[in-house]
């Protein structure tokens, strides 16, 4: 089958999660993603019973924040996941969205910078170095990991929105796990981005593999795949000001919005959420829709749709997008 993940994003219960990612694995699907975000389940546990579970499948947290935890233990956690896996995981990480960390008393300030200063420290501890190093944000002094990593280094993804983010994406990273809701028109101006990260230090677009966290619904009731993705819609218009930034929508539509969530909940703002935005945004109908919409998104340049499920039967969902 043509390359594709599976991904989770706080949901299903973990157990069901292992199930559904050893089918997927049976299927022939490339990875496994577990989402950390909002105040959902964490990343690390359910990646590690994946891991634990399956044999060839890629396992990766898509993706963990570079304020809630320290290099340090960011560097432990993905090494003893490769371990756990022997060889299978992804280093996935990213600066977290602000309305997520302001509450557990994390301001967003200088996200590239301290990701940059991770990611020196993480890397140099997976290579199996004692790391020394001050800067802005980090500061490790003479520490080295006691066990030895099975691999010298791991790809490393980032999940990245804006322009200077992803053109950072471009300078550093093996691979991008580019936001859910955005529009194949967002991933056609994230490659230029891309690229202009990658020649800047010599790189070439073709060395960064392009993933996607693409939210899918598919149902044979058209209306039903699309009803399951409008509060979420909703939810990410309203509380993740870098996703709705490269929208493009007006502000006079998305402060309806906003006003809507405020009075009567997601499902007021749902309301609100057009056919057109739903197109725009995800892939929710027919398994035919679904499967042209995954290769819309191939078209405009990702190489490998991350899917994230919604709906009663994920089981159900995998098996319908099978060939696209």
């Amino acid at each position: 089958m043509k390359r594709m993940g599976l991904a989770f994003l706080g949901e299903p219960e973990v157990p069901e999660m292992v199930k559904l990612a050893q089918y997927a694995e049976s299927l022939g699907f490339e990875s496994a993603w577990v989402a950390e975000t909002r105040f959902a389940r964490d990343s690390f546990v359910p990646a590690a019973a994946i891991a634990a579970t399956t044999q060839k499948i890629k396992i990766s947290t898509g993706v963990v924040n570079v304020f809630t935890r320290n290099p340090v233990i960011l560097a432990t956690s993905y090494a003893t996941l490769d371990e756990l896996s022997g060889g299978r995981a992804i280093f996935g990480v990213g600066p977290g969205s602000p309305l997520v960390l302001e509450p557990q008393g994390h301001t967003f300030k200088k996200p590239i910078t301290r990701l940059r200063e991770y990611l020196y420290v993480a890397k140099g501890l997976i290579a199996g170095e004692e790391v020394n190093f001050k800067g802005e944000f980090v500061n490790v002094q003479g520490v080295k990991l006691e066990y030895k990593p099975i691999r010298p280094s791991m790809p490393v993804y980032l999940g990245v929105t804006g322009p200077k983010a992803m053109e950072y994406a471009g300078e550093a990273a093996d691979g991008v796990l580019m936001n859910a809701f955005v529009s194949c028109n967002y991933v056609k101006r994230s490659i230029e981005r891309l690229r202009n990260g990658a020649e800047r230090t010599g790189r070439n677009l073709t060395e960064i593999d392009r993933t996607i966290a693409l939210i899918t619904s598919v149902d044979q009731n058209p209306d039903l795949a699309r009803d399951r993705v409008r509060p979420f819609i909703a939810m990410y218009l309203t509380r993740f000001p870098n996703i709705v930034q490269e929208t493009g929508y007006s502000e006079q539509y998305l402060a309806k919005v906003q006003e809507a969530v405020n009075k009567g909940g997601l499902e007021a703002g749902a309301k609100l959420i057009t056919e057109e935005i739903v197109d725009d945004l995800v892939a929710a109908g027919t398994p035919e829709h679904v499967r042209k919409r995954i290769q819309d998104y191939r078209d405009a340049g990702i190489d490998c749709p991350v899917l994230f499920t919604f709906g009663s039967n994920i089981k159900e969902t995998i098996e319908s997008v099978i060939g696209a």
